[in-house]
């Protein structure tokens, strides 16, 4: 196996292991979804996109912040850099194992949604450009967060801001019109996610005009992310 992939394997089974991650990145985003199917009295586009919101800042963002957080505190991420894996086969091992659980994650609450509503959505590609753009986003703020992060009992707090911009901004966007959506409201983290889903979902106002923007932002948001990411994250343990 390639060291990337005897790194996830590893890492899977330490988030399965530990009751933090496990919570956070598995046990709290499917307990959070199953809430939202209940209430019948949400348009199910709506309710799919803020499941799939809920998942980001659950699984990729606060697990991988406090993947991260914790690997580093605990000296590995130190010593993963003087084996033969280079940086990039390391940050690999660590962040697919989340990657695939929001895919599966996804799955079953769409799953689990369509069984429930009988409904199901105009258009399967905007929904699957959200998840993919949005994880992207989620995971290069976690590498931002855990820059400031000490420990893997911080995360719970370091996390909390850009958790509630996640939510707040999908929040706001499914409270407009597709059609009144700014770029501004776009380029809050989560919005753009939400839209993309609630386009796909309902497919109601589903055209170039209408695509392209969330499509745009989700883009240039991850960028930037990865960008910063890049220049403010550090190997060794903060003091």
């Amino acid at each position: 196996m390639k060291p990337w992939a005897l790194l996830a394997v590893a890492e899977l089974k330490l988030i399965t292991r530990s009751p933090l991650a496990a919570g956070t990145a598995i046990l709290a985003p499917l307990a959070m979804g199953f809430v939202l199917i209940g209430n019948g009295q949400l348009p199910v586009g709506m309710v799919v996109s803020m499941q799939l919101v809920g998942l980001l800042g659950f699984t990729p963002y606060a697990g991988a912040t406090t993947t991260l957080a914790a690997r580093r505190q605990q000296l590995v991420l130190k010593r993963l850099r003087t084996s033969p894996a280079s940086d990039r086969a390391i940050i690999a091992g660590l962040l697919v194992p989340l990657a695939t659980l929001v895919a599966v994650q996804a799955v079953v609450l769409v799953a689990t949604t369509i069984a429930v509503t009988r409904s199901w959505p105009h258009a399967w590609w905007p929904i699957g450009l959200a998840l993919v753009g949005g994880t992207a986003l989620a995971l290069a703020l976690a590498f931002v967060t855990a820059a400031v992060t000490s420990g893997a009992e911080m995360a719970q707090l370091t996390t909390l801001p850009l958790f509630v911009a996640l939510f707040g901004g999908s929040m706001w966007v499914l409270a407009t019109a597709p059609g009144e959506v700014t770029w501004v409201m776009m380029a809050v983290p989560g919005a753009a996610v939400a839209q993309l889903v609630r386009l796909g979902w309902e497919g109601t106002a589903l055209s170039f005009s209408t695509i392209a923007p969330p499509l745009v932002a989700t883009a240039v948001t991850a960028a930037v992310s990865a960008w910063l990411a890049a220049r403010v994250f550090r190997w060794q343990p903060r003091s």
